[in-house]
Order: structure tokens, then C-alpha cells, then sequence
């Protein structure tokens, strides 16, 4: 079989014209002799692209005349040179470099190259260009004299980075001043509480030997106190509960101190509140089972402790008609030296008996993972001297109130039974030694 064409005969005419006009549009040969490029190119210095305007063709053009002429191009130095006419002589040079200490950075935003071509300038000048310290130090115009940086830094006990902030420069730099002026440099333990400054202002503990004593105890019941990292300068205290009465203690106690957060409410109804401390409080992150000798000491000061320790874990309440003072957690030696105390002080209780074992559910379904232990007191003599020197201390507003409820049961009960003493455990304290 024959292939037909389908382009018909008139169609082929049409293209012929296109392709023909289409010729006439091309640009002829650029005639340019070999005298006239070299007199532009070597003697004028005019660029590549420059003379390609000139004659209207593309600079590809007019490089290929100057491979067929035998005319050698230009380095992409030498051209660089002639593109941003950098004929910057020597004695401007070392005017603005030396004299007015002006950057390579400067003086090529003026004659508008780059940096490097004028580093590379002042080499084949002869002109020394100066190392990456001396820049950064003369371009953030840093002198600092000794005498200034020593006052700041072991004066004013100012930290290398909050002295850079104030020069404009690096904390490496700082401390490179620092070793040439021989001034020693902070260890880290004692650099790092002056450069990290807390977020919100934060006031030292006063030091009322009461209040510390209170806090201690509030600590050892409800407070969880931690730092961020061991060389820190905060301290945060946080609190989860859903007594109201417990949070506002927390606010009362903290907020003179330092800044403090509380959130809302959860489904459960447990509101969190956290506060942030100076080290002046770092006798909140002891948590032992013991209280410390310079407590048990002052009875102002054990009694202090023991209202934080009760607004924590103590309860004043009714069974039946008799009126009742407990305390229930897992300090065992706690329980007893408050015990002991006690007694010294006139106040008739038991000995710490365990309450729950370990392992056990409570109430509301939380197991025990140790025994918790616990102190009651019952004796109406006893518990009308510990309300006397709990009142003073006592924060916690419910507790406050059932404290009342306590003392109005036992006047009542007094008036009832015309203060006729118990005699329940009298045995027992006669064998502890214990003279009533």
C-alpha cells in the first residue's frame, strides 16, 4: 500500500513564506573587526556585556570574537575590577581602613563590592587585615578598662553574660577580657544563680525563727518543694487539693516571697497553685522524718511547727459527744517526738499507734504504700492546753472552727460532770514514769 500525503500542495507554500520571512528576521554576522574589539576591550576596558549593547548581539557573541582574534579575556578578578571600577588607591585605602578604622564591610558598602575584594585589596596593598577578634571588637566599639569590668564583675557581682547585654557583645568575649586582665572567673556552682535570673521578683525569708518553724511542718504534710537543677536558683513549691482553705494558706504564706500560679478547678475539683523561691527557703527541700533540735528546743517555735504540721494532717473532731485530737500520717518518729514534747509541756496523750497498714485502701480507695501511723487525744485537760498553744499559730480557717466546736464540747462536759478528771489512763503512765 501507498502512504498518502494529507498536507495539501497550498499548505506547503504557506510554510515556505513563514520560514522564509522568518529568515529575513535573523540578525546578519556582527561585523566587528579585530582592531575595534581590542581597542574596546583592552585599551577602554569596557566589559563583555557593555560592547554586546554596543553592537546589539548577546555577550556570548563577543567572546567568541575574542577566541577567534586571539585576544586574551580577562581573569574574574580583572573583570571584577573592571566591572565596579575599583581603582581605590593605596593612600585612600589606608585612610579609611587605618586611619578611620572603618570595616572591610564599610568600605565595600562604598564602592559597592563585597567584603573580600577589599580584604584582597588591602594584601596586594601591603596593608595588614585584622583577625576576627579585633573586628568584632572594633565593631561593637568595646573598651572596657579594668578597672570598670572588675567593679562590674566582682563589685557589683554582675554575671559575664548580663555584662556582654550591656557592652553589645558576646559573654566569650567577656571572659576573654577577663583572662587578660587576670581577673578570676566565678566557678560554675556560683556563675550560673547570677545569670539565671528568675522571670518575677523574688524576696529572701525573713527569717523569723516562728514562720520557719510553722513552714517546716506545713512542709512535712501537703508542700512538695523541688529546683529545677542543682546548681538552680529557684525553688518551686507546689500544691494540689481540694480544700480551699489549704490553697489560701499557701497563698498567704508565699505570695510576700516570690510570684505566684494558680489554676482552676479540675473535674475532680483539685485546684494547683505553685510558687517560686529564692534559695533563702532551701530548708523546704528537707523532708525527713525527724524534727530538728533548735524546734523541739523553743516551745514558741515546736508549737509553730506542730500547727503547720496539724493545718497539714491533724484533725479537731466529734465521736459521739467527746470531743477528739488526731494526727495520722507516715512519720512514725515525728509522731513520737511530738509525743514526747507534749508531755514535757503537761499534755497527757497515748503513744503513736499504726492506724492502717501498709498496703491497705482508705476511703477513697488509695492504697498505703507504707503504715500510716497516728496520735489521739481524748484527756479534756490535755486537749484545752493544746488549743491554748495551737490558737496563735493555727492558719487553716475550717480547722480553726472545729477547734471551737472541741473546746465548747469539753467547757460543756467540765460543767456536765463538774471537771471531774479521768482516770482511764493513769496505770499507763505510771509505768511510762509519767506523773500526772
Amino acid at each position: 500500500m501507498k502512504l498518502v500525503n494529507r498536507i495539501s500542495p497550498k499548505k506547503y507554500e504557506i510554510k515556505g513564506k513563514i520560514y522564509s520571512e522568518a529568515r529575513k528576521l535573523v540578525p546578519k554576522k556582527i561585523n566587528i573587526s579585530k582592531k575595534k574589539l581590542k581597542e574596546l576591550y583592552l585599551e577602554k576596558k569596557i566589559s563583555c556585556p557593555k560592547i554586546a549593547k554596543i553592537y546589539r548581539c548577546n555577550k556570548n557573541t563577543i567572546q567568541q570574537r575574542l577566541q577567534e582574534y586571539g585576544i586574551k579575556r580577562r581573569t574574574r578578578s580583572e573583570a571584577n575590577k573592571v566591572r565596579h571600577n575599583l581603582n581605590i588607591p593605596k593612600k585612600e585605602l589606608k585612610r579609611l581602613y587605618v586611619e578611620q578604622e572603618k570595616s572591610s564591610n564599610d568600605i565595600a558598602r562604598i564602592y559597592s563590592c563585597s567584603p573580600s575584594t577589599v580584604r584582597r585589596l588591602l594584601r596586594e596593598c601591603g596593608l595588614k587585615v585584622r583577625t576576627k577578634s579585633e573586628a568584632r571588637r572594633l565593631l561593637f566599639n568595646i573598651h572596657i578598662p579594668k578597672k570598670e569590668l572588675k567593679n562590674l564583675y566582682l563589685g557589683k557581682k554582675l554575671s559575664s553574660p548580663k555584662i556582654a547585654r550591656n557592652h553589645k557583645c558576646s559573654p566569650g568575649f567577656i571572659r576573654n577580657r577577663l583572662r587578660e586582665y587576670k581577673i578570676p572567673i566565678r566557678p560554675l556552682q556560683e556563675a550560673l544563680p547570677l545569670s539565671n535570673r528568675p522571670k518575677h521578683p523574688q524576696c529572701n525569708f525573713n527569717g523569723n525563727p516562728e514562720k520557719k518553724a510553722y513552714l517546716m511542718g506545713f512542709r512535712q504534710g501537703d508542700l512538695h518543694a523541688r529546683v529545677a537543677s542543682k546548681n538552680s536558683s529557684t525553688i518551686f513549691i507546689n500544691v494540689g487539693s481540694t480544700k480551699p482553705e489549704l490553697i489560701k494558706i499557701v497563698e498567704q504564706s508565699f505570695s510576700p516571697y516570690g510570684h505566684i500560679w494558680k489554676g482552676k478547678p479540675t473535674i475532680k475539683g483539685i485546684v494547683y497553685i505553685s510558687c517560686s523561691l529564692n534559695r533563702s527557703f532551701n530548708f523546704l527541700l528537707i523532708k525527713k522524718d525527724l524534727i530538728e533540735g533548735w524546734i523541739l528546743r523553743s516551745s514558741k517555735c515546736f508549737a509553730a511547727f506542730l500547727a503547720g504540721y496539724t493545718d497539714a494532717e491533724g484533725t479537731f473532731c466529734l465521736c459521739g459527744d467527746n470531743a477528739v485530737f488526731s494526727i495520722k500520717s507516715q512519720d512514725r518518729n515525728i509522731l513520737y517526738q511530738i509525743r514526747s514534747k507534749l508531755v514535757d509541756l503537761g499534755i497527757f496523750l497515748r503513744p503513736p499507734q499504726i492506724a492502717r497498714k501498709e498496703g491497705t485502701l482508705d476511703t477513697r480507695g488509695t492504697v498505703s504504700n507504707k503504715d500510716i501511723w497516728a496520735i489521739f487525744m481524748h484527756r479534756k485537760d490535755s486537749l484545752l492546753k493544746l488549743i491554748d498553744l495551737l490558737n496563735p499559730y493555727l492558719k487553716h480557717t475550717d480547722k480553726q472552727r472545729r477547734m471551737k466546736i472541741v473546746k465548747n464540747n469539753v467547757l460543756w462536759r467540765n460543767k456536765k460532770y463538774n471537771n471531774r478528771p479521768g482516770t482511764k489512763w493513769y496505770r499507763e503512765y505510771l509505768k511510762e514514769g509519767i506523773k500526772i
